[in-house]
Formats: C-alpha cells, structure tokens, sequence
C-alpha cells in the first residue's frame, strides 16, 4: 500500500500577503518540497477572527460554535496535517492580534475535545513557531506560539537558535543570513521527526 504523504500547513498571522512573514514560510517550504512534503499556506493575518466567547458549546463537538470565520476550517486543515507552523510579525512583543484570537480559538476546541486517554488533535503534531521583528520581542513571541503547542502534547522541534528574522520592511528578512540559515535547519528538523512518527505509526498499525 502506497503510504500517504507528509504535509505540513503554515498560518500566516501577518497583515500583508507576501511581507517578510510570508517569505520566511516560504523557505521553509522550499526545504519541505524538496523532502517531498506536501504544504499548504493559510493567510489569517487579514481576516476577521472572533475571539473566544468561553462559551463551551465546543465540548464534544470536535469545532467551535462561532462559524462564521476560518477557525473551523482550519481546524479541520490541521486534523490532516502532520505538522504545522504558526508564523507572526511581533506586535509589543506578542503576536498578532489575529494570531492570538486563532490561538485561542483552535487550542480551546481542542482542549476541549480529547479521546479516552486525553488526547486531542494537536497530541504529537510537529509544530513550530517563527516570528519577525524589527529590534526586539522575538523570544517573548516565540514563547507564545510555543505555548499553544506545549499544553496540547504538540512536539516542538530545536533548531539552532531562536525560530526569528529581523526586518522591518518586506525584503528584510531575506538579509537575515543567520535568521535565514537557521529557517532552513528548523524545516529539517520538523522534517526528520515527521518521518520518524509516521514510521512509528506505520509500524505500530
């Protein structure tokens, strides 16, 4: 039987389509094309996103009551996905406002909606968070995004230094040869571990 592919699905939290947060997942995609990982790029940064109503009408059903925006399909998206990345410009040393409300959204119905041991749909999925920032903020914004995957039992992948460019304008990133290098690192990273869980899953079926 012809094992099914890989994909990973990247949020772009950015106001601007194609900015410097566009470029980085962009990179990082190159890298997950050439290992033959299918991508998909989901631009939330201008969108109208709700914020959570705690109204907990998601318990056990698997989506939030708000249907009127990209959270549930996202959510979906992220189901069949075997790795994700949450990317961001730094606002005041968080992540964007969009980002945020997607954040809390998606983390509350699947916190909300786990199996028999716990478990949710965000449970051993390879994720990763990337920021840009002009001076400062970067490692707090990080800390953000990677909370979103640390209480959900996400995997979150080392690299060789913080997950972050440093531009200002769109085209600054791709002047952050560090920033850049280090992109490139983390895309193997997540790519190595995808393989050795779906391997695992494959074994164990």
């Amino acid at each position: 039987m012809e094992k099914k592919a890989i994909k990973v699905i990247g949020f772009n939290g950015s106001p601007k389509a194609r900015g410097n947060t566009w470029w980085m997942l962009t990179k990082m995609f190159d890298v997950f094309k050439d290992n033959g990982v299918e991508t998909e790029l989901v631009h939330i940064g201008n969108k109208k996103i709700h914020g959570c109503m705690h109204c907990m009408q998601c318990v056990g059903q698997g989506k939030c009551t708000i249907d009127t925006d990209i959270v549930n399909e996202s959510v979906e998206k992220i189901k069949k996905s075997d790795g994700m990345i949450l990317a961001t410009p730094v606002y005041f040393a968080g992540p964007s406002g969009q980002m945020k409300l997607f954040m809390d959204r998606v983390a509350f119905v699947a916190a909300m909606n786990r199996d028999k041991d716990g478990h949710n749909f965000l449970y051993r999925k390879v994720g990763a968070g990337i920021s840009v920032h002009r001076r400062a903020g970067g490692t707090n914004t990080l800390s953000q995004l990677n909370y979103f995957y640390g209480i959900n039992g996400s995997i979150i992948p080392g690299s060789k230094y913080w997950n972050f460019t440093v531009g200002l304008n769109p085209g600054d990133s791709q002047n952050d040869d560090e920033g850049t290098k280090n992109l490139v690192d983390l895309a193997d990273q997540m790519v190595w571990l995808m393989k050795m869980i779906k391997d695992n899953k494959e074994k164990n079926k």
